[in-house]
């Protein structure tokens, strides 16, 4: 059913014919093209909002789909709408542009359920668009964070005509990545994107009276209270939220069962089927699912995906992707600069129109080396050469840090075995400061992590006397121990310039009663010392001659993490009154080598 408004975007004369000569000479014509709103039915009746961009004319084309948790501009004003600016440029290139809302939300009919639908509505809009008579039966899927996620549903379920998909930071399983990163929950990711969601899906449950307007106007007012709404407790009777059954499940299933197997792409890398070009940050939420997907598929997927993914990662954070993730820059890095929307198009033309832009003739990696400010191209990751390298944590004193122990780190194992104790109290978390987070409140990328150390225990390398080039995953081993029976052990590794600033690298994070597995509790016994590994994730840095390499470690990185109580009870039941202070520990000496294992990659060019 096709809403009959139509816009003629048309350019002025004298221009059009210097583009369009211009344009021919490289094969690519431009053109005057139309907006119109669509309703695509599915299988159960409910209609989906699509607005479509395309060629005003009676051609096929190959058909770009982005389906949009944020307003496609369906059936409202033409100047707005998610991917609008990308839309237009792209129907003038000689593509058809379909953006879709997703069930349930702004002109879509149904009920929005967390993405569940999303993979079966996709399918089904690939195929009616290739019915339409201005699709030449080849689509493509693209979209940026939770457009990134219902595109690799989609992927999932190969749709006749699928061809390519195009992803930018989106996660790879929705428990390990969205709910829940060691077992802990992601306050800030998952409550404050369901705030945001919240706000925005509030105007319809408006009109369609399920609220009044006084609840309206406290729904979008409330994402103002943050940061400091991070600290109410109970976390199950959150504000606006409590009674959502999209937030409540989350701690009927905080330990891992198959209740958000819906979203695990890794279960599914047999099943795609089509060539998937990965863009990520260093600093993105999403850092750990960008490459899990990509190293998952180019080296287990299905026929046509496997050895045809690429992947692009930059210094980025989130919200480093620019509107509608046209563009990526970095405010933290020079050089950094990428237009996407130009790889979008090489990565399309190739897959859809079969133009030779020499897209898969490159490396199928390029990365952006920190520390050095260059891009690079592999063929692996980790990058081929690339040793791991132990750095151990010592009892003698490094005089460089402000902290609670102030402690070396050093390539060279301890030789007598110290206690490292400190008081965890979950009243009074570390704050976040900076790294991977969803939203701007408490900062993004690497921000200097001084406040946070004064209340940790650190272990700082000497200044380095040449450089040291990391490239891939780092992990962490800690040797904890702890009088409470559950508690969370935080690392973070920094950069220490000679200044004194402490840049951090990368972060992790482990709730000691999922040690054993997200899938099962196992609390821990007063002053019984366990082995553990901690994920810092993936990186590429250079330390140069000069720096010190530090890690600190502490058990809150708040809101980022969710505080642990302490008490080893359910997530979400305990109030501040509930909390308890716990005596925690990190062990060192030759029985308990405490240590950060580096990626580290010699005579790189």
């Amino acid at each position: 059913m096709v809403f009959n408004q139509k816009i003629l975007i048309s350019l002025i004369a004298f221009f059009t014919l210097i583009l369009s000569a211009c344009s021919e000479e490289e094969g690519q014509v431009e053109f005057d093209i139309v907006i119109d709103d669509v309703l695509i039915q599915m299988n159960d009746g409910v209609n989906l909002a699509t607005r479509v961009y395309r060629p005003d004319d009676n051609n096929r084309y190959p058909v770009l789909l982005a389906r949009t948790t944020y307003y496609s501009g369906a059936f409202g004003s033409k100047e707005i709408g998610d991917y609008r600016e990308l839309g237009i440029r792209m129907a003038r290139k000689g593509y058809v542009v379909a953006i879709q809302d997703i069930r349930g939300l702004y002109g879509s009919e149904g009920e929005w359920r967390l993405f569940k639908d999303d993979a079966s509505d996709g399918h089904q809009t690939v195929i009616w668009l290739n019915e339409q008579p201005w699709s030449n039966g080849k689509v493509g899927v693209f979209g940026t964070s939770a457009l990134g996620m219902t595109a690799n549903l989609l992927a999932t379920t190969n749709p006749p005509g699928l061809e390519a998909a195009f992803v930018q930071m989106a996660p790879s399983q929705f428990f390990e990545e969205v709910i829940a990163e060691g077992g802990i929950y992601r306050h800030e990711l998952a409550t404050r994107w369901m705030y945001f969601i919240n706000a925005n899906y509030s105007i319809k449950m408006l009109h369609q009276g399920k609220i009044d307007e006084d609840t309206y106007s406290k729904l979008l007012n409330a994402n103002k209270d943050f940061p400091d709404l991070f600290f109410h407790t109970p976390l199950n009777s959150f504000p606006y939220l409590s009674d959502n059954p999209l937030y409540t499940s989350i701690f009927d299933h905080y330990i891992q069962d198959n209740y958000y197997d819906y979203y695990d792409i890794p279960s599914n890398f047999s099943n795609i089927k089509i060539p998937i070009y990965h863009l990520g940050g260093w600093y993105d939420t999403f850092l750990e699912g960008t490459m899990k997907n990509y190293q998952g598929l180019q080296q287990n997927g299905g026929e046509g995906a496997k050895g045809n993914q690429k992947l692009l990662m930059g210094p980025w954070t989130h919200q480093d992707f620019g509107k509608n993730g046209i563009n990526a820059d970095s405010t933290f890095f020079y050089g950094d600069e990428i237009y996407l929307i130009t790889e979008m198009e090489r990565w399309f033309d190739y897959w859809l129109k079969d133009i030779d832009t020499g897209v898969m003739e490159e490396d199928s990696i390029k990365y952006f080396t920190m520390g050095e400010n260059k891009w690079r191209e592999t063929k692996v990751w980790p990058v081929a050469g690339a040793k791991e390298e132990k750095w151990y944590f010592n009892s003698e004193k490094s005089n460089s840090a402000t902290s609670i122990n102030d402690s070396l780190l050093s390539k060279e194992q301890p030789r007598k075995e110290v206690k490292n104790q400190y008081k965890y109290d979950p009243k009074t978390p570390i704050i976040t400061i900076g790294g991977r987070n969803l939203f701007g409140e408490l900062g993004q990328g690497p921000f200097d992590q001084r406040p946070a150390e004064v209340d940790s225990l650190t272990y700082t390398s000497e200044p380095l006397t040449e450089s040291l080039e990391i490239g891939g995953t780092v992990k962490a081993t800690l040797f904890v121990s702890s009088d409470a029976i559950d508690t969370d052990y935080t690392v973070k590794l920094t950069d220490v310039s000679p200044n004194g600033t402490s840049y951090l690298l990368s972060e992790g994070a482990l709730r000691m009663r999922f040690r054993e597995g997200l899938d099962r509790e196992v609390f821990m016994e007063d002053g019984k010392v366990y082995e553990i590994e901690i994920n810092l994730h993936d990186i590429s840095h250079v330390f140069k001659d000069g720096h010190r390499i530090r890690v600190a470690v502490a058990s809150s990185n708040f809101p980022r993490f969710d505080r642990n109580s302490n008490t080893g009870n359910p997530l979400g039941v305990d109030s501040v009154e509930d909390f308890v202070i716990a005596e925690n520990a990190v062990h060192i000496g030759p029985d308990h080598l405490s240590q950060i294992t580096l990626p580290v990659i010699k005579n790189q060019e």
